[in-house]
């Protein structure tokens, strides 16, 4: 990933351009006509960024930026409501990653309860998108940018974007943090793929994974998929699960027989389905 410092000024029309509410703060004393909105969220400026970069053939470009936006007022207030914001940007990339980014962050900080919840946002994909939750509240948002906002800015791919109130991260919930006991014997990883309905978390199925088996040390979603050979309704969420225990190297027969534990897991509550 590389910084990049967009300017916190916008030309009217640019949050529109960017799918967002065109209600921005307009200077009285703009340095130039041209930027005389303040901007609301990072993604007019990061978006432009790819934009750029695609113009001059560099594709699959990761962009990062922490910066200030300016929201309206609250009420009694005069002055703008300031917030400093995190956001990532990943050409080429689908919406798993974009959570994923998501997923290291919260690691890093400790956060209590991390998730993200399926929801229509402005400026991203109306079914690839999400808030990102900490103890069930949200801080920000995740997936892929809007195909509309793409095309208005010639990019001919698609495009994973996070974005986070950092501020009210830094306040947010934090876990403790429990040692546990580095094995010395090697893991054994498994992939496991489930069609499920729309409407199932896949923070969900991730949790009854983790939390089933003693002997599971770590899950990862690394892939959603629908489209052909998925019903409408429906998608595959691909999960890579490691199991290893601090005692014993495991068997073939320890890893299968947990393994068909771990579908059973999923498969009844979820209304899941194993995929082939």
């Amino acid at each position: 990933l590389a910084e990049t410092l967009p300017l916190p000024f916008l030309a009217p029309g640019q949050l529109a351009s960017a799918g967002l509410d065109p209600t921005g703060i307009e200077l009285v004393n703009p340095l130039v006509a041209e930027e005389s909105v303040l901007r609301t969220a990072l993604l007019p400026g990061l978006v432009g960024a790819v934009a750029r970069n695609h113009a001059r053939r560099q594709l699959r470009v990761g962009l990062w930026e922490i910066g200030h936006v300016f929201l309206p007022p609250a009420e009694g207030q005069v002055l703008p409501d300031e917030r400093e914001h995190v956001a990532v940007v990943l050409a080429g990339r689908e919406a798993p990653a974009a959570v994923e980014v998501w997923q290291v962050l919260a690691e890093q900080l400790r956060l209590e309860r991390p998730s993200v919840r399926n929801a229509p946002l402005p400026g991203l994909h109306p079914t690839r998108s999400a808030e990102v939750l900490v103890d069930g509240q949200p801080y920000g948002i995740a997936g892929e940018i809007d195909p509309a906002v793409l095309a208005r800015h010639d990019i001919g791919e698609r495009v994973a974007y996070l974005e986070v109130d950092l501020g009210r991260l830094f306040d947010a919930p934090r876990r403790s943090e429990a040692y546990r006991q580095i094995s010395r014997f090697p893991a054994s990883d498994i992939d496991l793929a489930f069609v499920v309905p729309e409407a199932v978390s896949a923070v969900d199925v991730e949790r009854t994974l983790a939390g089933s088996e003693e002997l599971v040390w770590s899950v990862r979603l690394f892939d959603v998929y629908r489209g052909q050979g998925i019903a409408e309704g429906a998608r595959s969420l691909a999960f890579a699960v490691r199991l290893q225990s601090t005692e014993r190297t495991l068997t073939d027969a320890e890893v299968a027989e947990v393994r068909a534990r771990l579908i059973a897991a999923v498969e009844g509550p979820f209304g899941a389905t194993l995929r082939g």
